[in-house]
């Protein structure tokens, strides 16, 4: 019995090498060197084995794939897109470039573009409109340091409307003739001196332009904005001649800049505040257009009590006012009443002056020329020539310069003497007014 069990049990095991379950039982399989079958070793050889790799024939075969209508319409654009960009690029070479050389067309030269021009200085103590040029309107100024100026001897002081005039009229113009040499004040050139001129409206024609009878020559010169500065008034104090001040009001020096002014024997006038177009501040004491006409008045009426007596007014800045016809009605009306006269500065080409003056049958005064638009003494000295051939032309010019410019009191003292040679009289406002009502 135990033999017949052990038997069995052997023969389920099988024989020595063979893998159990791989053949039936009792059956002997073949060996290898090792103890394993071929199957086996074969197997785990393929396993770790790399996968075969295509060739590039192969590889080539698999991807070829015939091309669709899409695509060569697409291949076709490409291809026509590149043509005629490159026929562009020749044609603007071969053809466009020498026929534009040899028309005479050039690159334009590249330039370097303009320098701002200096900062214009501000006003000392309170705002004014800039004066435009000589003949023209709307201008700016730019201020320099002051140059040391020579001080002629003070004028005797006296009141009332002046004059230089030599006591005989016609003896004073009989001194010129027809063909006299010009002096060197109005021949001479001076020195080009590089300045910085502000932009500006041209001035419309007068209505007085025709040469005045007999040959007098009359020069009426303005100071405005006196009431900043007592040590920029004191070298105009010292003018040899007649010599028209305006004094602004509201101002620290206002009233003692009025009284200096009248004891140096120099006129005295209200140097008007008034609204300007590009609305600068115009400062204390100052009208403006939207205004009624009893608030104008009374305004006016109280600078005037303030510096007075004053023989007349100008508006400093009052472009924007000037040009209401309305409002210089009422400034006139103030003038007529106050038995003074009104001098017109012409702060813009549009005033309304002249004609609210034609209505109320009044003559007023109107500014000729600005002297120190410029800061610079050469300009000065050409715009000063222009007033006294404007002068020689027509009989008077109404010149408008400023305290705080130190040069032109100097050139002003220095050209009196000359000019007077010449035959030029030098009168205040008031009395060329004068003048002109009794012709």
């Amino acid at each position: 019995m135990n033999r017949t069990r052990k038997r069995d049990s052997s023969a389920r095991r099988g024989a020595p090498g063979e893998r159990p379950g791989t053949r039936g039982a009792g059956q002997k399989a073949k060996s290898v060197p090792g103890g394993r079958s071929k199957a086996a070793r074969s197997l785990r050889t393929a396993r770790a084995a790399p996968p075969p790799v295509a060739s590039p024939q192969t590889a080539r075969r698999k991807r070829k794939t015939p091309l669709t209508l899409e695509d060569g319409v697409h291949a076709a654009l490409i291809g026509a897109a590149i043509l005629f960009a490159v026929s562009l690029i020749a044609f603007a070479v071969f053809v466009v470039a020498p026929s534009l050389s040899s028309a005479g067309f050039a690159p334009l030269p590249v330039t370097e573009p303009d320098r701002a021009a200096p900062p214009v200085a501000a006003p000392r103590q309170g705002l004014r409109e800039a004066a435009p040029p000589p003949g023209t309107e709307n201008g700016g100024m730019v201020t320099i340091a002051p140059p040391t100026v020579a001080r002629p001897p003070v004028a005797a002081p006296h009141e009332g409307p002046q004059s230089d005039a030599a006591p005989s009229e016609g003896t004073e113009n009989r001194s010129v003739v027809t063909g006299t040499p010009p002096s060197p004040l109005l021949a001479a050139p001076l020195p080009a001196t590089p300045t910085v001129e502000m932009p500006a409206m041209a001035t419309p024609p007068r209505d007085r332009e025709q040469p005045v009878p007999g040959g007098r020559k009359t020069l009426a010169i303005v100071i405005d904005d006196a009431g900043n500065n007592l040590a920029e008034l004191e070298p105009f104090l010292q003018f040899p001649g007649p010599l028209t001040i305006a004094v602004l009001p509201g101002l620290r020096w206002s009233v003692e800049a009025a009284r200096r002014i009248r004891a140096a024997g120099k006129e005295v006038i209200l140097h008007q505040p008034m609204e300007a177009l590009g609305g600068e501040e115009p400062g204390p004491g100052a009208i403006f257009a939207h205004m009624e006409s009893a608030e104008i008045r009374r305004i006016i009426n109280k600078n005037l009590d303030e510096i007075g007596p004053a023989a007349g007014l100008n508006n400093h800045q009052g472009s924007r006012v000037t040009e209401d016809a309305a409002a210089m009605e009422t400034v006139l009306a103030v003038c007529r009443e106050r038995g003074i006269y009104f001098l017109d500065s012409r702060t813009t080409a549009g005033t309304a002056a002249p004609a609210a003056a034609r209505r109320l049958a009044m003559e007023i005064g109107e500014r000729d020329i600005f002297l120190d638009n410029v800061q610079d003494r050469a300009v000065m000295a050409d715009f000063l020539r222009e007033g006294a051939l404007r002068a020689e032309r027509r009989g008077s010019a109404v010149m408008i310069g400023h305290t705080w410019s130190p040069a032109l009191a100097g050139l002003l003292a220095e050209s009196y003497a000359e000019l007077r040679k010449q035959g030029y009289v030098f009168a205040t406002v008031s009395a060329l007014l004068a003048e002109k009502g009794a012709r």
